[in-house]
């Protein structure tokens, strides 16, 4: 791996870890109208991409878990960057 750091032990609950692998390369704008939703706009639309893309737990095929991993990684910046800031 690259970026490698030290994680602190936890002393109670459960830690996530989620490996991301994303690029810096602008994401075609063309590409945001084949997905479930676009950019998102509110709070709300990114707290749904979460939901929707991460973390919701349901049967997928290989080609729908594909294509949400994809969205999820071309997403990635919009979902981790302050709306005031896209």
């Amino acid at each position: 791996w690259e970026n490698m750091h030290e994680v602190e032990k936890i002393t109670h609950g459960i830690r996530y870890a989620v490996p991301a692998f994303f690029t810096t390369c602008p994401v075609p704008e063309a590409a945001y109208d084949q997905m479930v939703a676009g950019k998102p706009k509110t709070d709300e639309d990114i707290a749904d991409d979460w939901l929707h893309l991460l973390l919701a737990h349901r049967p997928e095929s290989p080609m729908e878990g594909a294509g949400r991993v994809r969205e999820l990684l071309m997403k990635w910046h919009y979902m981790c960057t302050p709306l005031s800031m896209h």
